[in-house]
């Protein structure tokens, strides 16, 4: 069943661009809009699904599991709310991929250009569908190096 879905939604997406490209002047200039829109949607949605995801951490684990009256209940329509944000990516990722597949066939972009658009989305959609939490930022040393030391004599 899921792979009628997957199909008719990358079918669903394709179409539209082809018979874009039937149209003089308006083939390249569509898909890339699409994709863009596309890729905006699928990085939209995974700021949505990290937001939702760290309050219901917080509803559990937190300072509000203590301050809020009723958390137990904030924290499952949190989670609630992720798993419909998490439920719709893997159709907008096949659609994007049915997307970048047609930027590619038209030449639309070049290799480098469309790597840049596809992979990071790519991988913010598959974040999300195996609920992987985003990398986090190293952290800075507030300590500097010390005085250098004496010399031995």
């Amino acid at each position: 069943m899921k792979a009628i879905v997957l199909f008719c939604t990358v079918i669903v997406a394709v179409a539209p661009t082809t018979a874009a490209n039937a149209a003089p002047g308006a083939g390249c200039s569509q898909i890339v809009q699409n994709l863009n829109d596309a890729a905006a949607a699928i990085n939209g949605d995974a700021t949505s699904y990290w937001a939702h995801r760290a309050k219901f951490v917080d509803l559990i684990f937190g300072q509000s599991s203590q301050t809020v009256p009723n958390a137990p209940q904030a924290a499952k329509q949190e989670k609630s709310q992720a798993d419909v944000v998490k439920g719709g990516v893997p159709g907008r990722l096949a659609s994007f991929k049915g997307l970048s597949t047609a930027a590619q066939a038209q030449d639309c972009l070049s290799p480098a250009q469309l790597s840049a658009i596809v992979e990071p989305t790519i991988k913010q959609g598959k974040r999300v569908n195996f609920d992987q939490f985003p990398p986090e930022l190293p952290i800075e040393s507030s300590v500097d190096r010390g005085p250098p030391e004496m010399p031995n004599k």
